[in-house]
C-alpha cells in the first residue's frame, strides 16, 4: 500500500512546493484537475441519463398498461417492460457509471491516503488554522456546494428536489465536519466541479427543449 500511495504523496508535495508551500491550495488544485479530466465523460453520462429519463417518462402510460395486464405475474411484467425498453433503445446505463468508478476509485484511494499523510504536518489555509483538523465553516461550504449541484440538476423532478436535496447535503456536512480539513478541501474542490457539471447539463437540456 505504501508503494502505491508514495507517488501520490510525492506529487502532492511537489505541487504544494510549486504553489508556494500551500498544501491546501495543492489539494484543491488536484481535486479540481481530476474532476475536470473526467468531466467530458461524466457530463455525457449525465446527459444520456437525462434523455433516458425522458424516454421512460414518455413510456409510462404503456408501462402502466403492462403492469395492469400482468398484475398477477410480476415476472411476466418484468419481461414485457424489458422488451418495451429495449424496443425504444432504453438501457440501464450502468456500463458508463462502472467505467467512471473504475477510473475514480484508484485515484481517490491514492489521493485520499496521500492527503492524510501530508496534512498531518501541514499548516493553515485561508481561514482554516490546521488542515489536520475538521473545520465547521468548510463543512458548511461543502454542504452549500452539494445543495447547489442538486438544485441545478435538471434530471431531478422539481417535486422531488426538496425531499431528496437534504439527505446528501446533510451527509456531506457531517462527513466533512468529521474529516481532516485537508480531506474536506478535496471534497470541496470536487463538489465545485459537480456544480459546474450540473450547470452545463442544465444548459444542454435547455438547448434540447429549444431545438
Amino acid at each position: 500500500m505504501e508503494s502505491f500511495v508514495h507517488p501520490f504523496a510525492e506529487g502532492l508535495s511537489l505541487l504544494a512546493h510549486l504553489l508556494g508551500g500551500s498544501y491546501g491550495l495543492a489539494v484543491v488544485a488536484i481535486a479540481v484537475a481530476v474532476r475536470l479530466v473526467l468531466l467530458p465523460l461524466t457530463l455525457r453520462l449525465a446527459e444520456q441519463g437525462w434523455h433516458r429519463q425522458q424516454r421512460m417518462r414518455a413510456l409510462k402510460p404503456q408501462l402502466d398498461a403492462l403492469r395492469e395486464r400482468h398484475a398477477k405475474d410480476p415476472m411476466a411484467y418484468a419481461r414485457a417492460a424489458q422488451a418495451l425498453n429495449k424496443q425504444h433503445g432504453i438501457t440501464s446505463g450502468l456500463g458508463g457509471g462502472l467505467l467512471v468508478s473504475a477510473v475514480q476509485a484508484p485515484l481517490g484511494i491514492g489521493i485520499y491516503a496521500a492527503i492524510r499523510q501530508s496534512v498531518a504536518a501541514a499548516g493553515s489555509f485561508l481561514w482554516i488554522p490546521r488542515l489536520a483538523r475538521p473545520d465547521f465553516l468548510l463543512a458548511l461550504a461543502v454542504a452549500a456546494l452539494t445543495y447547489a449541484a442538486i438544485t441545478l440538476n435538471p434530471a431531478m423532478p422539481a417535486q422531488m428536489k426538496t425531499a431528496l436535496q437534504m439527505l446528501p447535503v446533510l451527509v456531506s456536512f457531517l462527513m466533512v465536519w468529521h474529516l481532516a480539513a485537508g480531506l474536506g478541501l478535496y471534497w470541496a474542490g470536487s463538489s465545485s466541479v459537480n456544480v459546474l457539471q450540473a450547470a452545463l447539463l442544465r444548459r444542454r437540456v435547455r438547448r434540447h427543449h429549444w431545438a
